[in-house]
């Protein structure tokens, strides 16, 4: 009895550990796929395996729609992929009597010798591959005189098998920049075609789409290089009323449009002008935008609000779709303003102290919105009649914050004539006006 239990103990073991280990080696390899390769021949056939064991070897067969077979081979070679997944590939192309799609069994055998055999595995697509060739645009650059491209190519074809490349004729072509065009092919395959052009930067596309009158003709297509525009030139200029003006006073800008022609230079008698006022670090804000005159003048009022550039900007006019016309380059002509803001001395004071010395004292202040100078100094003047001679006797290089909404100054001067003195803010030519405060005599 002992010697039954333990012989039922082993078989029950040998159930657990090696009845697994015969079952992994018998699944073999898995045959992922079977297609043919689209990129070149049609003919070829491609299998993707997958085995821990490797593969020693791979036969396949090609049916008819009634499931004969009519070609077969086991002549395959490692194509890609490495370690449990590769691909395998028909050494020579399948030659089949005409174009279709053919369902294919195929069997592969590991290097341990298990076998894995799949009916209907996948198809070979017994397709013509096309492709377009001999490509040219041209010219490469679209003008304002010449607005489109031509565009001719070649279709050839690749036989599936034989590999033979043959021109194909008869066929549509779609051809596309920023609107489709549509070519066909002649007896030797070529095609051409007028492509119109209405953007830079945009590159040609060219298409073989499938059609009913190729059957099993695959589709291709080509990708030429970018199409620029060179726009006509164009340019503008700008003259001012006044270059230097005071804050709240209007300026008159006007000029005139012209651009290149074949036959040179003329006024443009289209488009726009935007007048915009730019800080110094060129961002720009627009007064307003006038359409050109037929002599291509154009005339704006404005009211500048602080020292800044005038820019003049010549605008092509709009397409149908509103866009301006990219084959009219824009230009523009740029002149320097300065806006003088106000400044006041509304608090002034003068007297003699008992060393003799004047003592004078007030505030600059500037009451636009438009920040201050970065100095401000003030000049002491006397007169002994305070009607005219106004002498400089000495100043304040630098005045202060008073905490009231001006700029404090303070002197004190040795000077023993009786007579009249006032405190004189000079101004900065760039931007802020000159003032004068009330007078004041000291005996």
């Amino acid at each position: 009895m002992r010697t039954a239990r333990l012989i039922t103990a082993v078989l029950a073991m040998l159930a657990v550990f090696a009845f697994p280990a015969a079952a992994r080696a018998a699944a073999g390899p898995e045959i992922q796929y079977a297609t043919s390769e689209f990129e070149g021949n049609t003919g070829v056939l491609l299998v993707g395996i997958r085995s821990e064991a490797g593969v020693s070897k791979v036969s396949a067969d090609v049916k008819n729609s009634a499931g004969e077979v009519i070609a077969s081979t086991s002549s395959f070679w490692h194509s890609s992929g490495e370690g449990e997944f590769t691909v395998w590939a028909t050494q020579e192309p399948f030659i089949l009597p005409q174009f279709g799609d053919y369902p294919v069994d195929v069997s592969v055998t590991d290097n341990d010798g298990v076998t894995t055999t799949s009916q209907n595995a996948g198809t070979l697509s017994y397709w013509v591959v096309t492709f377009i060739d001999s490509v040219t645009v041209k010219p490469a650059t679209a003008t304002y005189e010449k607005r489109s491209v031509t565009v001719t190519g070649v279709l050839k074809a690749r036989m599936p098998g034989t590999g033979e490349i043959r021109r194909v004729a008869g066929a549509g072509i779609e051809l596309l920049n920023t609107e489709w065009q549509s070519a066909t092919t002649g007896t030797d395959g070529r095609f051409t075609a007028e492509l119109p052009i209405s953007e830079s930067g945009r590159r040609v596309f060219v298409n073989f789409p499938y059609s009913n009158d190729f059957p099993y003709y695959l589709s291709s297509s080509y990708t030429a290089p970018d199409v620029l525009i060179k726009p006509r030139a164009t340019r503008v200029t700008s003259t001012v009323t006044a270059k230097r003006i005071k804050a709240g006073e209007s300026i008159t800008v006007s000029g005139t449009a012209s651009w290149k022609t074949p036959e040179g230079w003329a006024p443009v008698s289209t488009g726009r002008v935007n007048v915009s006022a730019c800080n110094e670090l060129d961002n720009c804000n627009s007064y307003d935008v006038v359409p050109v005159a037929a002599d291509g003048s154009y005339t704006l009022t404005v009211t500048p609000y602080s020292s800044m550039t005038l820019r003049s900007y010549y605008i092509a006019p709009d397409r149908p779709d509103g866009y301006p016309d990219p084959f009219v380059a824009t230009s523009q002509h740029d002149v320097p303003i300065a806006v003088l803001q106000a400044s006041t001395i509304p608090r002034f004071t003068a007297a003699r102290e008992t060393s003799g010395a004047v003592h004078l004292h007030g505030s600059v202040e500037f009451p636009g919105e438009r920040g201050t100078p970065g100095t401000i100094p003030v000049e002491f003047q006397f007169s002994e009649t305070g009607s005219g001679n106004w002498l400089t006797i000495g100043d304040d290089q630098q005045s202060y914050w008073d905490g009231e909404g001006g700029y404090e100054f303070e002197g004190r001067l040795t000077e023993a004539r009786s007579g009249w003195w006032r405190a004189r803010y000079p101004g900065d030519p760039a931007g802020f006006q000159a003032s004068t405060s009330k007078k004041i005599y000291v005996p």
